[in-house]
Formats: structure tokens, sequence, C-alpha cells
């Protein structure tokens, strides 16, 4: 059936999960690690014991502090803490490991910094941009409603695509995670429209007509196509107005003023 509607057009993009900061672990001192509970995907707060680290000074003074217990509190493990609250992304150490001053101990993502990177064609840039509005479409039919937060001022010069940064600081989403981006792109409001299936052209793309239903004839209608939704078409027409019937199914090769009959359901 036409009808007049408003409608969207829309155009989907891949792009991937990524934090966008990380805080690194570092070692206070050269020594070994002696106690580290963590294993990667751990969450940790800020503040919190991350690890201890005995050094060969302090071993020597663990002996002499059954001597001189004035000496026992300099042989205590020094604890290494997190400054941030995250997850634990890397660890570069295990128990007993030797570590110099100042060597990474691990990495920890922050997920309040949780964006999707997605890479849009060159030919787009100029009607996505930051602040307007997406949906990031993951499995199982969820979608986050979202807004675009950053254009980078980079292209990739094998694409020639632009990069965009989505965030989503609330999703609870891994990183590099494969989604996809969907963004309206152009819209209009009380247009005449049909369904896609309705359409029919010629062989060359050249000229485009519908099927219309008139008593028990169907009547071809030449029509303009413009913007597509996910299963209409925007259509220009003279002689096609709003609850008109249209053929959807059966109508290739139809000749025009071609009798039909039609079936109740």
């Amino acid at each position: 059936m036409v009808q007049r509607k408003d409608l969207q057009e829309k155009i989907i993009f891949n792009g991937v999960t990524s934090f966008q900061q990380r805080e690194q672990v570092r070692s206070r001192v050269t020594g070994y690690i002696s106690w580290m509970p963590f294993e990667i995907g751990d969450p940790i707060q800020k503040g919190q014991a991350f690890a201890s680290l005995r050094t060969k000074e302090q071993d020597a003074l663990g002996q002499a502090a059954k001597i001189d217990s004035s000496l026992a509190k300099f042989a205590k493990p020094i604890v290494v803490t997190s400054n941030t609250n995250g997850v634990i992304s890397s660890l570069a150490v295990n128990v007993n490991d030797y570590v110099a001053e100042g060597d990474v101990l691990a990495s920890i993502s922050q997920p309040n910094t949780l964006v999707v990177k997605v890479s849009v064609p060159f030919e787009f840039i100029n009607r996505i941009q930051p602040g307007d509005s997406c949906r990031v479409l993951l499995s199982e039919n969820r979608q986050i409603k979202a807004r675009i937060s950053r254009k980078l001022q980079s292209t990739d010069s094998i694409g020639q695509a632009q990069q965009y940064l989505i965030r989503l600081p609330y999703a609870e989403l891994p990183e590099n995670l494969n989604v996809q981006v969907e963004f309206v792109i152009s819209s209009v409001t009380n247009v005449l429209s049909v369904p896609k299936k309705a359409i029919q052209t010629n062989e060359l793309l050249t000229r485009f007509w519908v099927m219309k239903v008139q008593d028990s004839l169907a009547i071809r209608q030449d029509v303009k196509p413009g913007m597509e939704s996910d299963s209409l078409v925007v259509i220009e027409s003279n002689g096609l107005q709003a609850n008109d019937r249209v053929i959807i199914q059966g109508a290739y090769q139809m000749q025009d003023s071609t009798r039909i009959s039609i079936e109740k359901p």
C-alpha cells in the first residue's frame, strides 16, 4: 500500500571496542615479587595492594632481625598499590620474578573510558558529525543508544576512512569486541512511500514503476525512487496517492492494464 510516512535513511559500519585510558603498575624498588594474587581480568580498586616485593637487603635484615627485633620493621616486604580503579588487562610478572625499579608489573584498563572506534568512508564524513546519535548493534538483537563523541584528525591511508569515537562508559563490554554501528544520515517527513518489493525497473535501471491495483486491473504507474529505509522507498509520482494499493509480489514483467483477481486472505 502507498503510505505517507516519516522516514530515515540509515547506514551501518563496523566498529571495535577499546579502552581509552590505561594505568601501568610499576615496581618501586629492585627485588623479587613475593606476593601477587591477581590474574588478568580481575578488578582492582585505587589504593588496593597489587603485589609485595622483597629486596636482597631485606632478606639479609630478616636474619639480623632474629637477633635485634628493632630491625624487623625494615625487613617487611614493600607493597605496590594501584593508582586507579579498573580491570587487570595484562600482567608482565609472576611470583618470584626479579624486577628492577620502574619496571612495568601490570596494566590496568579503565572501563569507564570504553569507546567504540568506527571507520567511516570519507564520502560520508560531512553527514556524520560529533554529537549525532547512533545505535551500537550487538549480538542477540541487543542495542545501545549512544552519541558520537569525537572525530579523530587522521584518515586511514589505505581505506580512506575517517575514524570516529563513540563513548560507552556504562556498557559492560570487553575490549576488542567487534560491533556494528548504525547512523541516521538523512530524514524526511510526510513523504509518499511504497514497499521496496513493489518497485520494478528496466534492465538499464533508467525507468522505474509500480503496478497499481485499480478495480480489477493492474495499472502501470511510473515513479521516481528516492531515499530508502529498511523496507520502504520514497517515491515521486503523479499517479499515486496515499492508501493506493500496489502489487508487491508477482508483478515481474506484468503488462500495463493486466486483468487481475484479488483473493481475500
